[in-house]
């Protein structure tokens, strides 16, 4: 597994990890993504969210990159684990402001707002956070949105 530490700078601070789509599909910029325990536990497939993985979030798919579909040419990627990422797609059902927890959403590559509190009906750990507000109700895939991430 190869991860990529950006150089000491000015800029933003990312982190990213080469994973392997364990999918028969494409996945795209901006998509959560899983580590695939069901078929493929070998700490580098990904996939997009299931309800039974949900608490393996692996990070977003880096922005400019897309995994191949399982089995061709170009089914390895880099997935941004830590930072600013300003592609992020939402699932939206309701408001969510800047600073909030954000959590894969199941059979999406979306990310969907989160709770804080454990005993709650979605207790997810937070490893993601909006970065701006969105206001749009039953909105898919909308226009990509910014999120800090921080998923090593």
């Amino acid at each position: 597994m190869a991860f990529i530490f950006q150089k000491v700078g000015r800029g933003r601070a990312e982190m990213f990890k080469i994973l392997k789509n364990g999918s028969s599909s494409a996945i795209v910029p901006g998509d959560a993504v899983v580590y695939d325990y069901t078929t493929a536990a070998d700490g580098i497939s990904v996939i997009l969210p299931t309800t039974a993985l949900l608490e393996a979030f692996a990070g977003l798919v880096a922005e400019g990159t897309t995994l191949a579909a399982s089995g061709t040419d170009g089914q390895y990627g880099k997935v941004q684990i830590y930072g600013h990422h300003a592609a992020a797609r939402y699932a939206v059902g309701e408001s969510i402001a800047a600073g909030q927890p954000m959590v894969p959403a199941n059979a999406t590559g979306a990310m969907a707002l989160g709770v804080t509190d454990a005993t709650t009906a979605n207790p997810h750990i937070q490893f993601a956070f909006s970065g701006e507000s969105v206001t749009r109700a039953r909105s898919l895939y909308s226009t990509p949105k910014v999120a800090f991430l921080r998923t090593m």
